[in-house]
């Protein structure tokens, strides 16, 4: 049995729809017929099937890193082998056409997952990143209507010096406050290292340890205390009952929460536009009868979002 697909399954039938306009990246745009082409640009080159303008190669050079710019500037050798090396991928891959190669599974597969991984990078910047854009009102009214996501226990926002029992005792005595604490801390560890930010009585630390704290006000420092195979003081920088975390503590949290939804609404979004005009099955019986592979629609989405947003923000 076949199943129609009438929800989210982007990740499969962008590459599929990528592959059917181009077999490969090097053919984009290009394999027009040549009385489609306008007629005031100038051909770098044809080969079979394939014509390269030179405004399209001068394209691909603007869109390189920076640092490999540079380095094409500083050794012009290095762009005769760029021109040379690429018309001889051509030359290969119109022979691999006419011989048939392009359709070998081992060989098409592969061109479609490559060519995804090409465009998947600038379809994001293209048709996705514009709408990332989050403004202090958005971040205002995801707190007031979400509130209750910044609700927390009884905190105690915590720091550490670890160290031998009687060079903690004598650190002790020169802090005069927390302050004298923090400054050490920070020059002698990374923050990682020390501070443990606001922890509950949930935190994974030892019983004692949590009791200890939690006994403590604001402001106080520990004595030296068993922690591991070391000793360590505790330092209470800040202490909150049960209450919100305020709208300033938790911007950073909102802003990740409201980007996210709207890289979902574009993505789903562009999922229904692309589903309109093209026709989207998957074969979930086959699959798992002959891959024995057990797929879900559900997967898909998940997938799609990990794979499409991981690294491009």
């Amino acid at each position: 049995m076949v199943w129609k697909i009438n929800k989210k399954i982007f990740v499969i039938s962008l590459a599929l729809t990528v592959s059917l306009g181009a077999n490969i990246f090097f053919l984009l745009n290009s394999c027009k017929k040549k009385e489609e082409q306008p007629t005031n640009r100038e051909i770098m080159f044809r080969i079979g099937q394939t014509t390269i303008y030179i405004d399209e190669f001068k394209a691909f050079l603007d869109s390189l890193p920076e640092i490999r710019k540079i380095e094409l500037i500083r050794y012009p050798e290095k762009n005769t082998q760029v021109v040379s090396e690429f018309i001889e991928a051509v030359s290969i891959l119109e022979y691999a056409r006419q011989r048939g190669y392009l359709d070998r599974p081992e060989i098409k597969i592969r061109i479609l997952s490559n060519t995804a991984e090409l465009v998947r990078p600038q379809i994001f910047i293209n048709e996705v990143r514009p709408y990332m854009q989050v403004d202090f009102k958005e971040i205002q009214e995801f707190y007031e209507k979400n509130k209750e996501m910044f609700k927390h226990p009884e905190v105690a926002r915590v720091m550490k010096i670890s160290g031998d029992k009687k060079e903690l005792e004598e650190l002790r005595k020169q802090f005069k406050s927390v302050k004298d604490f923090v400054e050490y801390a920070q020059y002698k560890y990374s923050p990682a290292e020390f501070d443990y930010g606001y922890i509950s009585r949930d935190a994974n630390l030892p019983k004692e340890i949590i009791d200890m704290i939690f006994s403590m006000n604001a402001g106080e420092i520990s004595k030296p205390v068993k922690f591991g195979d070391n000793y360590a003081i505790f330092a209470v920088i800040d202490k909150l009952g049960e209450g919100y975390w305020p709208l300033e503590q938790s911007v950073e949290r909102i802003f990740k929460a409201v980007r996210d939804k709207k890289i979902r609404d574009r993505i789903s979004q562009i999922t229904k536009e692309f589903l309109v005009s093209t026709d989207v099955y998957v074969n979930f019986e086959g699959i798992q009868k002959e891959l024995k592979v057990t797929l879900s629609r559900e997967k898909f989405e998940q997938m799609f979002m990990e794979k499409f947003v991981g690294g491009q923000q």
